[in-house]
């Protein structure tokens, strides 16, 4: 990430402050540090908390961690504006931290005053730096998994179609940080399938979220061997035309929660039993998680110009996902290739099911 981006980022950081009435924010969270120094903040991918802490003050930015992680971050992370403590790696990083009711933290904290929503209101508003390196990150991640689900056979086992998947994101420095897929046998049974040493058989569906120092692309892709039936069709049709009511809702100025309900309304005029949409979440912002939260239709967080929503409403053993950021006008999708076969849909072009 470049200085200026950082330096957006801790402006807007410090107007929150001066806001709250606050010195600064300690950020302990690995989606909140990914975001200010824009690199990667873990170690161990399951962890919540980060390798590093990062205090922002309203002059200044200072990390602390130690002595294993501090030459790999200033080689390759961090930006140079930072001033960086380091302490040994049996040795706790909360002594360096400021403490009291006039520091921010970005969770829980008996010690400091908790603005994580605020922190990860100014997260959710990605700046122009942000929404060039997800367009690339989304144009990555849509090649590996479609390359990848192209390439597979009936007679693999989802494990073996999982690690093509997974060959194909870390070739273009992608990380797998979700990875699920579903062979002909669980595709109707689970909605998160994680992958088993079962064989695809006819139909196979992959999904992945691919991380790229901290930013997240989220993308579904399905692939029949043989034709599709009647039925997969006109169910396939009927749920893109589910996703479309979500996307013709995503707009700035809008709430999450009427975006929610009004592809939640199309599962019932669309054929589709009446608690389908209770069966799986159907996405929501997204960023540096995977999902900021799912969105369902109590969500009164106002929809951001350069806000990254991913819908992903699925039944009947589909699904179709991916990725957008909003701009003055709506959104563009910053995942998606001409190089998969594709339908109009209410005037977008959008995944179709992979026939060979």
């Amino acid at each position: 990430m470049s200085r200026d981006e950082q330096r957006e980022k801790r402006a807007r950081i410090s107007e929150l402050l001066r806001a709250k009435g606050l010195d600064a924010v300690v950020l302990r969270k690995g989606a909140n540090v990914a975001w200010i120094i824009g690199g990667r903040a873990h170690i161990p991918t399951t962890l919540e908390l980060s390798c590093l802490d990062v205090i922002v003050y309203q002059d200044r930015i200072v990390v602390v961690t130690n002595k294993i992680e501090a030459p790999r971050l200033i080689a390759e992370e961090l930006t140079g504006d930072e001033e960086v403590l380091v302490v040994n790696w049996f040795e706790s990083r909360d002594a360096l931290l400021p403490k009291g009711t006039n520091i921010g933290s970005d969770g829980p904290d008996g010690e400091r005053t908790n603005i994580q929503s605020e922190i990860e209101t100014l997260r959710r508003n990605l700046n122009s730096f942000e929404v060039e390196r997800l367009k690339e990150i989304g144009k990555d991640a849509t090649a590996a998994l479609e390359e990848a689900m192209l390439d597979i056979e009936p007679d693999m086992s989802e494990v073996e179609v999982a690690g093509e998947i997974a060959e194909e994101l870390w070739e273009r420095n992608l990380e797998p940080v979700v990875l699920l897929v579903a062979g002909e046998s669980r595709i109707n049974q689970f909605r998160h399938p994680l992958p088993t040493q079962d064989s695809v058989g006819k139909m196979a569906m992959g999904v992945i979220c691919g991380r790229r120092k901290g930013l997240i692309a989220s993308v579904t892709r399905i692939i029949k061997f043989g034709s599709l039936t009647t039925e997969e069709n006109e169910n396939y049709l009927k749920l893109l035309n589910v996703e479309a009511e979500f996307l013709n809702a995503t707009k700035p100025g809008v709430l999450l929660s009427d975006a929610f309900k009004a592809g939640q309304a199309e599962y019932l005029k669309q054929g589709f039993d009446r608690d389908e949409w209770t069966k799986h979440h159907q996405g929501g912002p997204t960023g540096y998680l995977p999902r900021d939260f799912p969105a369902h239709e109590k969500t009164l967080h106002e929809i951001q110009i350069r806000n990254a929503i991913a819908w992903n409403p699925s039944a009947r053993g589909l699904k179709v996902e991916d990725t957008l950021v909003t701009n003055e006008g709506g959104f563009d999708f910053v995942t998606g290739s001409g190089d998969w076969p594709g339908i109009e849909i209410a005037g977008r072009r959008r995944p179709g099911i992979a026939s060979r």
